[in-house]
Formats: structure tokens, C-alpha cells, sequence
């Protein structure tokens, strides 16, 4: 009698772990995405229209001509709008035709946080600043953390480093994986937050800023 023996190949499948995503069903949530270029007002215009909750801080800034003076409101952070939506309207925000996507965080789709939103609402209300957009933020390297002391942005916290040979205050946004720059902090406005002194000349670092 032949015994007859056979091999099963079983196929291993990898599995790979789902990315997060903090859209829920029914609870609303802060989200940001991507707006075409220099269309954040009509993204804006165009998500109310279709009934969804949007934020777009602004800005004012005036512009001085030979003959007039002309007050705009620019967006804060160029290319962002701020959604406040469930998973029952994300659809309504894909839809829109100046949305060009969400925005995520090595493929996932994180909420942005409160603290953050309110810290925009404060900045867009500052009419002494400009403040300048800078994305991939984590790419950088750590400056001084240090927090605003007086004026009206009291108790904003963001790192003072050297760059581009300008002494520079800059916020993260960790939602975004982008942060907000600026020149035009005292440094006499300032304190360090790890017990360095903080000064006019102080020599940070060259390139950036990590998260805080």
C-alpha cells in the first residue's frame, strides 16, 4: 500500500496596522485642510455654502501707496481653512471645489486641538506682527524655548532662534506639521524657559525648531 504525503503551502498574509483616523461618526471635530492657491476666502465662502462649519483666521494688515493707506485681511496661515465636521458631513468638504485634500500627519488624519485653534484666534487679533508660514516643521533643529511676557500675546509659548542670519520667534502647529514665524518679537519680551538668557545677539540655532 503507497502512503501518499502532501504539503499544504499556506501563504503567510502581512498585515499591516490600520492608520489612525480621528474623524468620528457622529461627534464633531476641528480639522484643517488644503486650500488651492490664494483661494482660502472662496474655500471658506464655498464650505459655508454648503453648510459646513469653517474657520479662516485672517489677519489685517495695511498697505501704505503714494496716496492712500489700504487696510486687507490676508489669511494667517496661506493654503489652510479649519473645518469643524463628523464623518456623516466629510463628504460635503470633499466636495468642495477649493479643498484639495485633508490635511494628515504621515497618512493620518488627526484633529486639530483646541489649544491651537484658540492660539490662531489670539495671533489673527495681533495687527503689530507679521507672521510668516513654515512647513515641515519636524525637519528642523531645536532653538530656546521661550515664552511671550508682555503685550497682548502674553503667555504664547514658541522657540527664539537664528535664522537666515534674523534673530526669530516661531510657533509650532503640531496638527499641521507647519509653525509661524516672525521677526519682529523683542527679545526684551521674552523669557527662557530652560534658564538661558535671553538677547539681542544671542547665537541659536541656524535652522529651526522642533516641536513644543
Amino acid at each position: 500500500m503507497a502512503i501518499r504525503i502532501s504539503c499544504l503551502n499556506h501563504r503567510i498574509q502581512h498585515t499591516t496596522a490600520a492608520l489612525a483616523d480621528d474623524m468620528h461618526t457622529a461627534e464633531k471635530r476641528w480639522f484643517a485642510v488644503r486650500t488651492s492657491s490664494k483661494h482660502e476666502k472662496r474655500a471658506a465662502r464655498e464650505l459655508e455654502t454648503l453648510g459646513v462649519e469653517c474657520y479662516l483666521p485672517l489677519r489685517e494688515k495695511v498697505y501704505t501707496y503714494a496716496s492712500k493707506k489700504v487696510l486687507r485681511e490676508l489669511p494667517l496661515l496661506p493654503g489652510y481653512v479649519f473645518v469643524h465636521i463628523c464623518g456623516q458631513e466629510e463628504e460635503r468638504v470633499r466636495r468642495a471645489h477649493f479643498v484639495s485634500r485633508f490635511v494628515t500627519l504621515g497618512g493620518e488624519r488627526r484633529r486639530v486641538k483646541d489649544a491651537e485653534l484658540t492660539l490662531l484666534r489670539r495671533l489673527s487679533t495681533d495687527r503689530n506682527l507679521d507672521w510668516e508660514t513654515v512647513e515641515e516643521v519636524f525637519d528642523f533643529t531645536a532653538g530656546t524655548p521661550v515664552e511671550i511676557i508682555t503685550g497682548p500675546l502674553a503667555g504664547v509659548r514658541g522657540y527664539y532662534l537664528r535664522k537666515k542670519n534674523k534673530k526669530t520667534f516661531l510657533i509650532t502647529l503640531g496638527s499641521l506639521h507647519a509653525c509661524l514665524a516672525t521677526c519682529e518679537v523683542d527679545p526684551r519680551c521674552l523669557v527662557a524657559l530652560d534658564g538661558r538668557a535671553i538677547e539681542a545677539g544671542h547665537e541659536g540655532s541656524s535652522e529651526g525648531i522642533n516641536t513644543y
